[in-house]
């Protein structure tokens, strides 16, 4: 339902290096930087893997991920992300894109931290197995705990709203394959058109959910967290 193409135009060079923190925070004041980040579930979608980070710019329960490198699809960077905070090496065909989302953010880990910082993330479903997260090795630098959390805890709790946004995507994503399945097999109108309503449907609850937080007709989401509480206005 949703991709994040890659245009590559004329003959292009990754160049890779490290940046200080001084150099990279003063990068951080002049770009948005691009993110693959990843909402891993289990095979049937009903619970989400979640790490609760240490470090800024989100040190709570949050997407396992991070930065994009020059020339990286979205789905090589989640991959890459994915070895290096869990120690899991996954195909990329494993990363499906279920949406792209603007982040910004009031700290940042690098000095100044109240500078802040933007991203732009592309979004992937992974689903994993027991065995695969049992197998999983996490940086006790930037994770304080996981957890396998029901879905339908993290939309009725007290949860940054991109994961329950992610959590409405990949359900409405599942309900486009579902129709997509049916189409293609040929299925019978009567059912081909329940799949089409429950589609609609879908993604008609998920943006109404953005709406009801402020976002309506495009509009950011004001994001507020303290004492271990999320609210949510529509931005100035």
């Amino acid at each position: 339902m949703q991709r994040t193409p890659q245009f590559i135009t004329g003959e292009f060079t990754p160049r890779h290096c490290f940046l200080p923190d001084d150099e990279y925070g003063r990068c951080l004041d002049t770009v948005v930087k691009a993110c693959s980040d990843v909402l891993v579930t289990d095979a049937s979608g009903s619970k989400v893997f979640l790490g609760q980070r240490k470090v800024e710019p989100q040190p709570d329960w949050w997407y396992i991920g991070g930065r994009s490198k020059p020339g990286e699809t979205p789905e090589a960077a989640a991959a890459r992300n994915v070895r290096r905070e869990l120690k899991l090496d996954l195909p990329l065909e494993r990363f499906e894109v279920v949406a792209n989302y603007s982040f910004v953010w009031q700290f940042r880990q690098q000095p100044p931290a109240g500078n802040g910082t933007a991203d732009i993330s592309t979004v992937h479903r992974l689903a994993l197995g027991d065995a695969e997260v049992a197998g999983a090795v996490f940086d006790e630098k930037e994770y304080a705990a996981t957890k396998w959390w029901p879905a339908e805890d993290v939309l009725s709790g007290d949860f940054h709203p991109a994961l329950k946004q992610a959590i409405r995507d990949v359900r409405a994503a599942d309900a486009f394959k579902r129709l997509r399945e049916l189409v293609v097999a040929g299925g019978a109108d009567a059912d081909v058109a329940t799949a089409a309503r429950l589609l609609v449907e879908t993604a008609g609850a998920r943006d109404a959910a953005v709406d009801a937080l402020g976002g309506a007709d495009g509009a950011p989401v004001a994001v507020s967290f303290a004492n271990g509480r999320y609210t949510y206005r529509r931005a100035a």
